[in-house]
């Protein structure tokens, strides 16, 4: 049964189904076959100085898989997870995917004022209307998922690409 506790409801935090990510890939490992990264003991996760690369839990169709978890924080790019990985997994900037803001849960969108995800932003992808409302500036976004931990109300979600696509 899912976890329905009111500050889990209140965070969007209700649990995935078996089949669905539980978020995207960590930058660079998005070139690595899931299989390959099912099979290594997780030397990603180790040296993720963040502390956002989890594994995919145990009975899920993508048990041992890592994925980036954005509930305490967000990518850095710093590398040390590629660096880490025995695959040698190729370098560069890479994009995770793109914030989308749920307006519909938004609370600066529903006339309450707050501004935690614009300030988190290292790209400053995030920006202010003349109503004071956040809106996003899709050419900048990373998604990093650094403005995922301070919404309260689970407004922002990163669509991250997978197999080539976004969803």
């Amino acid at each position: 049964m899912p976890d329905m506790s009111r500050r889990a409801f209140l965070r969007g935090a209700v649990l995935s189904k078996e089949h669905q990510f539980l978020g995207p890939m960590p930058p660079w490992l998005g070139e690595v076959a899931a299989e390959t990264c099912r099979a290594c003991p997780g030397f990603c996760l180790e040296a993720c100085g963040e502390g956002v690369i989890r594994r995919h839990p145990e009975g899920h169709a993508l048990a041992g898989a890592p994925y980036l978890s954005f509930r305490e924080g967000g990518c850095t790019f710093c590398g040390d997870c590629a660096g880490a990985c025995p695959q040698g997994v190729p370098r560069g900037r890479p994009r995770i995917g793109t914030a989308v803001l749920h307006r519909e849960r938004c609370l600066a969108w529903n006339r309450v004022i707050c501004m935690g995800c614009m300030g988190r932003c290292p790209e400053g992808a995030i920006v202010l209307d003349e109503r004071r409302r956040p809106f996003l500036l899709e050419e900048r976004c990373t998604g990093c998922g650094m403005c995922i931990s301070p919404c309260p109300t689970a407004a922002i979600a990163i669509s991250f690409n997978h197999n080539g696509r976004f969803t």
